[in-house]
């Protein structure tokens, strides 16, 4: 088995909790250093794992050959640390979002084309068993065409940490936008046409975004419904997929699919009346839809080992799970919902 010898750069929570664990247990990955300005962190990652630390990045650069550089540090660094790893030779993954802007993101793109080297960008939630479900649950059309997904992600937190402030790219739209709009993309298969946003800052102790309401009109006709509300007392439903034969919505409590739909060959045939004096002066069909459930438990599915296929991608040569041109989709429509957003103006709630 060829084996990529990687770094992690950032040991904050997602390079600590997963990065660094993930690239520990695939065989494929030997983790060479890792890269924090804390030095009770590289402490901390010597005694636990035995492994090289770094306090800057160029030092890392300038002392290891690499193969693989995963970047978790904040996103106002991910420009510069995949630019700086490509001209070195060296292979990127990047935590999302993958830059703070659509132009970094291009400028990211545009070297990595250059130098010759491979760019992808963890976007874990699209590899979840609730996503591998409804995709599988999507391809037996009961519900017919899909017109609206509706995501939600909802409780109430006043955020203090670097994720509160917009000078470190912090946000919500940054942080879950990132997830929910990605999964949103990826179930439709199609890229975005239009985009309508408001951005809003209630509960969180910083400047930037905790509440997002974003609508995605795709060129396949599919509205993708977000709400993101860090300001909320009540828990939003999660997830609704409409269709023209039915919905499905996922119950967070039995942790399971549950789908209503109805079979058109079970419609009674209904006469219509165009006219505007209604018979008998009633409205509506009086129709009872023949309603039937399905229900789809997550435990008969398997999330993607997202680790498996970013060796496939980089070590292999095979098709990366998350393609650079969806990454960049990814972004054109998180800077159009910032600009949508731009110049309207709200009273923070005192």
């Amino acid at each position: 088995m060829k084996t990529l010898r990687t770094a992690v750069i950032g040991l904050g929570r997602i390079g600590w909790q997963f990065h660094v664990p993930q690239v520990l247990q695939h065989d494929g990955f030997d983790l060479a250093a890792v890269v924090d300005p804390l030095q009770e962190r590289l402490d901390e990652a010597r005694s636990g794992f035995g492994i090289d630390g770094y306090l800057t990045y160029s030092a890392l650069l300038d002392t290891e050959q690499l193969d693989l550089v995963v970047i978790a540090s904040p996103t106002r660094f991910h420009a510069d640390q995949a630019t700086a790893a490509f001209e070195r030779g060296c292979d990127v993954f990047c935590d999302k979002p993958l830059a703070q802007s659509l132009e970094e993101a291009d400028r990211m793109i545009a070297s990595m084309q250059r130098h010759g080297q491979k760019l992808t960008v963890y976007q874990p939630h699209r590899a979840r068993a609730e996503v591998v479900a409804l995709q599988e649950i999507l391809r037996k059309d009961l519900i017919g065409p899909v017109y609206m997904m509706k995501r939600a992600r909802s409780a109430y937190t006043r955020r203090n940490d670097w994720q509160a402030f917009r000078k470190h790219g912090g946000g919500m739209l940054n942080n879950y936008g990132a997830h929910v709009i990605d999964q949103l993309l990826y179930l439709a298969e199609s890229r975005a046409k239009r985009t309508a946003c408001v951005l809003r800052t209630v509960a969180s102790l910083g400047d930037a975004d905790d509440v997002v309401k974003a609508v995605i009109e795709t060129e396949n006709g599919i509205v993708l419904d977000v709400d993101i509300n860090m300001a909320s007392g009540h828990l939003m439903p999660p997830w609704q997929i409409l269709g023209e034969r039915g919905s499905i919505v996922f119950d967070e409590e039995s942790d399971a699919w549950r789908v209503r739909f109805f079979r058109p060959s079970e419609l009674a045939d209904i006469a219509v009346h165009d006219v505007l004096a209604a018979p008998a002066r009633r409205y509506g069909s009086g129709e009872t839809i023949p309603w039937q459930e399905a229900v789809f438990p997550l435990s008969d599915f398997q999330p993607i080992d997202f680790y498996e296929r970013c060796y496939d991608y980089f070590a292999l040569d095979k098709d990366p799970f998350v393609p650079i041109a969806e990454t960049r989709e990814l972004m054109r429509v998180l800077d159009a919902c910032r600009k949508d957003a731009e110049g309207r103006s709200y009273p923070r709630p005192m």
